[in-house]
């Protein structure tokens, strides 16, 4: 590794070489352009307070992102060819709904405690989550749609 104020060089034991491009300061400090080391490029770039806009791929094709204004969160992603997947969240930040570009739906329930106990597929699959404790964030079981149990 080589450190500089706006860059950072990767060499691997094969001698390729790859080469971040950084702005921004401290916390802010992002990574806007990658020269890989088959000589492609990536980009990407940044709001005022450091949260991903958009992305370039090597064939200069670019995805957006749309956060939350107030929580950052992903709200929307849109493809190169115009495709959009959108994402809701509860008060707690955490993911109750995802639409894809086709229009199917994945949901997501959770407990009072903010737990994850069931996500319903965009297929209409339920699977849901067991918690044998109450003070824990990892299920002892699962229910799929088939009808099985895994713990």
């Amino acid at each position: 590794y080589q450190y500089e104020k706006d860059r950072i060089t990767i060499t691997d034991s094969l001698d390729r070489r790859e080469v971040l491009h950084t702005q921004g300061e401290a916390g802010l400090k992002r990574v806007v352009k990658k020269e890989h080391a088959d000589g492609s490029v990536t980009q990407s770039q940044f709001d005022a307070v450091g949260r991903l806009r958009a992305q370039t791929d090597a064939a200069g094709r670019t995805t957006e992102y749309s956060p939350d204004v107030v929580t950052g969160l992903i709200t929307r992603i849109t493809t190169p060819d115009g495709r959009a997947s959108a994402f809701y969240y509860n008060h707690h930040n955490q993911l109750t709904s995802a639409t894809g570009p086709d229009g199917l739906e994945l949901r997501r329930e959770y407990d009072e405690s903010g737990r994850l106990i069931q996500e319903t597929a965009p297929d209409g699959d339920i699977t849901r989550y067991r918690y044998d404790n109450p003070h824990s964030d990892l299920p002892c079981a699962t229910d799929d749609a088939t009808g099985s149990r895994k713990t």
